[in-house]
C-alpha cells in the first residue's frame, strides 16, 4: 500500500516510546473506545470539523462554498452532509481556522521524508517515529513500507497499537517494527464489547502471538473510572500477562478529558462525558495491585 490517510505528525513526543519520537497517526480504527481520546481517528476518510469557539460569524465560508452546504444562524455555520463535497473551500477560506479537515492522503515517501527531518533528535535521545492512531493494523503495508524505509536509515520504529486484526497483518508489522505499545484495556468480555464493542478475546490471541514470536512490547492500560479501574481487573490482566505472556512491564495512563472540544467540533457525543478521571490515590491503589502480582509498574514515565 502506497498511500495511507495521516491526520497528525507529532514532533516532540516523549510518552510514545523511548527517546524524543515523532508519532504518525493514522486514521482508521474498528474499534470504538467510549473515551477515545482521537475521535477523528476513527473513520479511515478526511473529514471535516467546525470548531464554533473559533468561529466569529462572519460568513465568509458560507458565501464560498461552491455545493451550497453551509448556512449562517444565529452567527453559527451550518453544514449540510448531504450537500457537502468534501472540498475544503471552508478550510481554506476561514480566516480564524473555525473549519479544519483531519486526514491528508500521504505516500510512503512523503511520511518517510517529513520524519526524517527529525533524524538528529532521534540519533542523539535513543527516540524513533511511532505509528499510532486510529490502529496501524488496519494499515499495516502501509506502516510496514515506511517502517522498513526508516530502519533502513537507522531510525528505531515503535507500533501502538490496541492489537485487533489479523494475525497476516500483525505478523507483517512484527517484520518491520523494533516495538510494540500494546493497549490492554479490559479482561472481561462483556466489559470489553460494552466500553470498546469488540471481543476481548482476540486482542489477547493477537498478545500471545507477539510474545510467541519474540516481539519487544510494552502493555499499556488505560485507566477509566466505571470500565476497568477495579483491583479485579488488575489482577486478571496480571495473571493473563505472566500465565500467557513474556511481558511482565505494564504502563498505566490515566484517562484525561482534552478531547471535549473535538467532539463538539465533529458533532459527536462524547460517552463518557460525565465521567471523571481517577484520583492520583486510586491510580497508585491499581498500581500497587500489579506490583504485587509481580509486575513492574511505569506511571508518569516512572516505576512506581
Amino acid at each position: 500500500m502506497k498511500y495511507g490517510t495521516v491526520f497528525n505528525i507529532q514532533r516532540m513526543s516523549i510518552h510514545d516510546g523511548p527517546g524524543i519520537r515523532t508519532t504518525v497517526f493514522l486514521k482508521g480504527c474498528p474499534l470504538r473506545c467510549a473515551w477515545c481520546h482521537n475521535p477523528e481517528s476513527q473513520r479511515p476518510e478526511p473529514e471535516l470539523a467546525y470548531h464554533a469557539n473559533r468561529c466569529v460569524g462572519c460568513g465568509f465560508c458560507v458565501a464560498q462554498c461552491p455545493a451550497g452546504a453551509l448556512s449562517l444562524s444565529a452567527g453559527k455555520v451550518t453544514k449540510n452532509d448531504s450537500l457537502c463535497t468534501q472540498c475544503n473551500t471552508c478550510v481554506a477560506s476561514c480566516p480564524y481556522s473555525a473549519w479544519e479537515c483531519y486526514g491528508e492522503r500521504m505516500s510512503v515517501e512523503d511520511v518517510v521524508t517529513e520524519v526524517l527531518k527529525d533524524k538528529a533528535y532521534y540519533t542523539k535521545t535513543g527516540g524513533g517515529v511511532t505509528f499510532s492512531g486510529g490502529e496501524p493494523l488496519l494499515r499495516a503495508d502501509f506502516v510496514a513500507a515506511c517502517a522498513t524505509q526508516l530502519r533502513e536509515h537507522g531510525v528505531h520504529v515503535a507500533v501502538e497499537t490496541a492489537c485487533f486484526g489479523s494475525e497476516t497483518a500483525l505478523r507483517r508489522l512484527f517484520d518491520a517494527a523494533d516495538l510494540f505499545l500494546v493497549d490492554l484495556k479490559v479482561m472481561d468480555d462483556a466489559a470489553h464489547r460494552r466500553w470498546i464493542g469488540s471481543p476481548v478475546e482476540p486482542i489477547l490471541q493477537n498478545l500471545r502471538l507477539l510474545g510467541a514470536w519474540g516481539a519487544e512490547a510494552l502493555v499499556r492500560i488505560p485507566v477509566v473510572m466505571g470500565c476497568n479501574a477495579t483491583e479485579e481487573n488488575m489482577a486478571a490482566t496480571a495473571d493473563f500477562l505472566l500465565s500467557q505472556t513474556p511481558y511482565r512491564t505494564v504502563e498505566l495512563l490515566k484517562m484525561h478529558k482534552l478531547a471535549e472540544n473535538k467532539y463538539r467540533a465533529l458533532r459527536r457525543d462524547w460517552l463518557i462525558a460525565d465521567v471523571e478521571p481517577p484520583t492520583e490515590e486510586h491510580m497508585a491503589e491499581l498500581a500497587n495491585v500489579l506490583k504485587q502480582e509481580g509486575l513492574c509498574v511505569y506511571y508518569k514515565g516512572e516505576i512506581v
